[in-house]
């Protein structure tokens, strides 16, 4: 076992793999790596602009923490929260991607994380 490895198991902290045909496990991070390259590539290309032909700008290395912080202390509306606050709470709950076709009531048990779910169906259902 690696050293990180055992690093994330001392803090409970669990890679989750999204599936590869299924857009919705990936839409999370395909929107924040959307926003951080608008808002690292924009500014790059705009000094590239100014260089000598053939010459590359750096810009989004040095651009880089500081366009972290501001997007980690902006309100997502996902979860309607700052990810910076939502980092240090033990649970957070997210909205909904999609709007549900059936009444969902606050006290429905809600499954713990990393739990896998198999649903059955009835006979000619499928």
């Amino acid at each position: 076992m690696g050293a990180v490895t055992k690093e994330m198991e001392k803090h409970k902290t669990y890679i989750r793999r999204g599936h590869i045909d299924i857009h919705c496990d990936q839409a999370i991070v395909e929107r924040f790596n959307r926003t951080l390259a608008e808002r690292l590539f924009g500014h790059q290309y705009a000094e590239e602009m100014r260089l000598p032909e053939g010459q590359r700008s750096t810009a989004r290395v040095k651009r880089l923490p500081e366009v972290v912080s501001a997007l980690n202390n902006e309100v997502t509306s996902f979860i309607g929260k700052k990810p910076a606050v939502a980092i240090k709470e033990k649970a957070v709950y997210a909205r909904p991607s999609t709007p549900y076709s059936r009444p969902v009531g606050k006290n429905e048990k809600i499954l713990p994380s990393l739990v896998q779910v198999r649903y059955l169906y009835q006979p000619g259902e499928l």
